[in-house]
């Protein structure tokens, strides 16, 4: 829950505001107030009611500052001007982001450029900003939490991997919004090639289309439909009711090309689920920061490692002992401790 500017009795004024814009429905904003709620921090959603010379902290990507990326950057140099600025950097700029890529790497250059100092949620981000934004600018990591799902659900029986057997039915889950890129497409052509084999799986899309890509959901439909594929696109799944949603899939998918940071990755560990995700430096990053909560899989091996996986249903769950950190807690000590070194 985020916390209202009007309450700062509970607060620790020594922790800089933290300054959130945007809709708290925004997964940048909701993490902002999750931060700030964790470290204590004093919230505040209005620019005009920041004093002049305060430590400021802002959790940002440009679509929350400006409708182009040149207006984000502007909006983050006047700010800077009036208060001592720090920014957590999310959705870094990327080759994959297409036309938008430059303007996107330019706007960073310059919130990097006029920022006190900044962080990034991996050091797959970080690298992105040395390559494309800013070279040569050193800021810090601090990882992106695994929220804690109510109780860790029991395991499948050891007897139902033991015999190879796969569920007349699997449905095979892809969370979050639906936009080109995020590996929806990918997944039904997989679900296809499983069918063709034999084992008649299906899809399930939870999620529904990002702003002003609903064009990407009818499409997915029918290439699903062309292709033999069941699809069920669930549409925005509550925030009650994800973890039962993830928890009610045969395995989750994990398969954008552009990834830099995943909520939704986290979001599938912290139902207990193991998921299948697509080979890359953030996930080879994520696999080494949390061992045993995710397999990988790149273009050429989807369809085996589905298979293998529905073969064997305790290895789409991690271990009850398994590391699921960092918490929140342990997240906003780690920003504490920064702010004080960058003070």
């Amino acid at each position: 829950m985020l916390r209202p500017a009007s309450h700062l009795h509970d607060t620790d004024l020594a922790a800089p505001h933290h300054l959130l814009l945007g809709p708290d429905t925004h997964g940048v904003t909701r993490y902002a107030g999750e931060v700030a709620g964790a470290a204590r921090a004093p919230v505040v959603r209005d620019v005009a009611q920041l004093v002049p010379g305060a430590a400021v902290h802002l959790h940002l990507t440009d679509r929350l500052l400006g409708r182009e990326p040149g207006e984000a950057a502007a909006a983050v140099e006047r700010l800077a001007r009036r208060v001592r600025l720090t920014v957590t950097l999310h959705d870094v700029p990327q080759p994959t982001d297409g036309p938008v890529f430059a303007a996107r790497a330019e706007a960073y250059g310059r919130i990097v450029r006029a920022s006190h100092a900044w962080a990034t949620n991996s050091w797959h981000e970080h690298a992105l900003v040395d390559r494309w934004s800013a070279t040569g600018a050193r800021g810090t990591v601090i990882p992106l939490p695994v929220p804690v799902a109510p109780g860790r659900p029991g395991r499948p029986a050891p007897s139902a991997a033991a015999g190879g057997a796969v569920d007349p039915e699997p449905v095979v889950g892809v969370f979050g919004f639906v936009y080109p890129g995020k590996g929806h497409r990918q997944v039904v052509r997989a679900v296809a090639a499983l069918r063709r084999a034999g084992t008649m799986a299906s899809v399930r899309i939870l999620g529904d289309a990002a702003p002003g890509h609903a064009d990407e959901v009818d499409g997915l439909v029918r290439t699903a439909r062309d292709r033999g594929v069941p699809v069920e696109v669930t549409g925005r799944v509550p925030e009650d009711d994800l973890v039962h949603a993830l928890r009610g899939v045969a395995v989750g998918v994990t398969a954008h090309r552009n990834v830099s940071a995943s909520g939704s990755l986290n979001s599938w560990i912290a139902a207990g689920r193991r998921p299948l995700v697509r080979d890359g430096s953030y996930a080879r990053e994520m696999a080494a920061l949390r061992p045993g909560t995710l397999s990988l899989f790149d273009d050429s091996t989807l369809v085996p490692r589905l298979d293998a996986v529905l073969r064997r249903p305790t290895s789409t769950w991690t271990a009850p002992d398994a590391d699921l950190g960092p918490r929140i807690e342990e997240t906003a000590a780690a920003y504490r401790a920064w702010w004080a070194s960058v003070g």
